[in-house]
């Protein structure tokens, strides 16, 4: 009855937006209100294997936004105030999102078999009946208005944007350098939800409370569109969202917090419900005070012109700076130390004891300061008819565990004979020390339009490739990665038992590709995506989707995702391709209207 009704709900879903569909509007405007938005619904099947298949997601989502001219230009605040002897202009921005996932209705297993370290899945973080009923509504709605903020343009060349909003800046598409004033919600479908017309990171990132402004230079000596931008964070920061089993999409390990088999912290140290500073694994050393926990980042750019030295004309380029907290949202410092305990001195390691006797470990999710700088470029050059990118960022200060640093109490505690900190160890100390790093990212892109007649002799292909690379600097031999969990069991029947942990690699690499066609006008639009991550058992990711407008405002998409890693070894692949999405290939449908 359960699955009837959800099936119903779907087509109904279906049904309405196809109808509306076929008397489409335009947007509805009232003098200078402007009310717009879309509704969305999208269903994931999971395939692990060719005989296995799962409904993972029946996501509804509506989406209002609402534009509101309440100052003209030259004119009065909502008619009654004038202004206009220092604002030009001013707009107000809100944007609401809806979401119903009928999944945690139906509760389905999802027969994620074994964990990413390779030791098999608790039955109790294999199926969502699993949670409360309580607990499965707060997954399955959203009601929140995601971005509010009022735009101003003063008199002069100064304008300011405050309120909750998203910040991108920066070069890279799907994984993010300098793009870090927003945290990540990955819970809901990791970094997948990029093809068109999805809408990727903006659906990702987690709007923040915050102020933006822009000083425009105009012409500065050769270079033109000279702008200075910065931002400034007042204590409204979280740390990238992620869940566990048995959530769709949750990372694949039982939540280490209330995984009686093999979490870690209940392992070890039985009793065992919460961490230091909050009971969430998103809790640790920071809160929203102003003072306390202000993140800000500033920004230059220009474009070159003709007589500017050494460099071509029409590069546009930028040099950034941020300050912020550091904690690992995607990419290749997901390695990173997530967690840190009390340094091992007398009194450390007595409130060490008298916190475990109380069912708190000694231990917080940690989230530092760090100092980033960074440059962005574009260029078109005319004789190879490409756009070619880069983005560079270099983070000082990256938080790392080693073995031959000076350990937590509580790794001292456990620091033993066979527990020695080790790659093969049988029991890992939970967390040993933390030593920073230095860490340099960049990213090499093009972008081209090419023709490719024999398949469109009507309009040319969109072709764009991308390289991204880290490299951490001075890496010591004993720097490992993950989470650092202890177990105790034979993961692949490996045998000693390997730990929760990584060696770190020095060079971390990832390469995509992606080619978007046209057909029909425009109404027809392929696409096919591939990611390679050379030096993590080459873990690859192959996405093909097509979106069809069957009116302007009405479209369709079909895609399929083939996550694939050729070998059985297990390693974190910080990249978060393969290794910790093995067994996660999918096929989606959508049905999106614009209104």
């Amino acid at each position: 009855m359960v699955m009837r009704t959800q099936r119903s709900l779907v087509w109904l879903f279906a049904v309405v937006l196809i109808g509306i569909a076929g008397r489409a509007e335009a947007t509805q405007k009232f003098g200078p209100l402007e009310i717009s938005g879309n509704l969305q619904s999208q269903q994931l099947i999971r395939h692990p294997d060719i005989d296995k298949y799962q409904f993972i997601q029946q996501r509804n989502t509506m989406r209002l936004r609402v534009d509101y001219e309440w100052m003209k230009r030259g004119g009065k605040w909502i008619d009654r105030y004038d202004l206009s002897e220092w604002v030009e202009s001013s707009h107000l921005f809100l944007l609401y999102r809806g979401v119903y996932d009928s999944v945690y209705d139906y509760t389905p297993s999802f027969n994620d078999e074994r964990e990413f370290t390779g030791e098999k899945v608790d039955k109790r973080f294999d199926n969502l009946n699993d949670y409360s009923k309580g607990a499965r509504d707060a997954l399955k709605f959203e009601n929140q208005l995601r971005e509010a903020y009022v735009d101003i343009k003063f008199r002069g060349n100064f304008s300011l944007r405050a309120g909750k909003q998203q910040i991108i800046w920066g070069e890279s598409d799907g994984f993010r350098l300098l793009d870090r004033a927003n945290a990540l919600d990955l819970s809901w479908h990791f970094f997948y939800e990029l093809p068109p017309p999805a809408f990727g990171l903006d659906d990702l990132r987690i709007p923040f409370w915050m102020i933006k402004g822009l000083y425009d230079l105009g012409s500065v000596g050769s270079l033109s569109n000279v702008f200075a931008e910065a931002y400034w964070n007042p204590g409204d920061w979280r740390p990238s969202k992620l869940t566990f089993l048995p959530n769709p999409w949750g990372v694949r390990l039982g939540h280490p917090l209330t995984n009686p088999r093999s979490g870690a912290l209940r392992t070890v140290f039985p009793g065992i419900t919460q961490l230091m500073n909050g009971t969430s694994l998103r809790q640790g050393n920071y809160d929203r005070n102003p003072i306390d926990n202000s993140q800000f980042g500033i920004r230059f750019n220009g474009v070159t012109g003709p007589d500017t030295p050494i460099l071509p004309e029409g590069l546009q380029m930028q040099i950034g700076y941020l300050y912020q907290r550091f904690a690992p949202s995607g990419g290749a410092t997901t390695s990173a130390a997530l967690a840190r305990g009390i340094k091992p001195t007398e009194a450390g390691q007595a409130r060490t004891a008298e916190l475990i006797d109380k069912g708190i470990l000694p231990a917080e999710f940690y989230t530092p300061y760090i100092h980033t700088i960074g440059v962005a470029a574009n260029f078109f050059d005319e004789w190879t008819k490409i756009v070619w990118r880069t983005e560079q960022a270099y983070d000082f200060g990256i938080p790392f565990y080693s073995c031959a640093h000076s350990p937590s109490a509580i790794a001292k505690r456990l620091d033993a004979g066979e527990r020695a900190c080790t790659r093969d160890s049988t029991f890992a100390p939970f967390l040993p020390g933390i030593r920073n790093h230095d860490v340099w990212s960049g990213l090499i892109a093009f972008d081209r339009p090419t023709w490719i007649r024999p398949l469109n002799k009507k309009t040319t292909f969109f072709i764009t490739g991308q390289l991204f690379h880290t490299y951490m600097i001075q890496k010591a031999k004993s720097t490992i990665g993950g989470l650092d969990l202890p177990t105790k069991t034979k993961p692949l029947g490996l045998d000693p038992p390997i730990a929760y942990r990584d060696d770190i690699h020095r060079w971390e690499m990832l390469m995509t590709f992606a080619i978007i066609g046209f057909y029909r006008g425009g109404s027809v639009a392929p696409a096919f995506i591939y990611l390679l991550d050379p030096v993590n058992s080459y873990s690859q990711a192959a996405i093909w989707g097509v979106d069809y407008f069957v009116t302007p405002n009405f479209a369709v998409n079909l895609s399929q995702r083939f996550i694939i890693n050729p070998t059985k070894e297990i390693n974190f692949e910080p990249w978060g391709i393969a290794g910790l999405n093995r067994g996660r290939s999918e096929t989606g449908i959508r049905f999106s209207y614009q209104f």
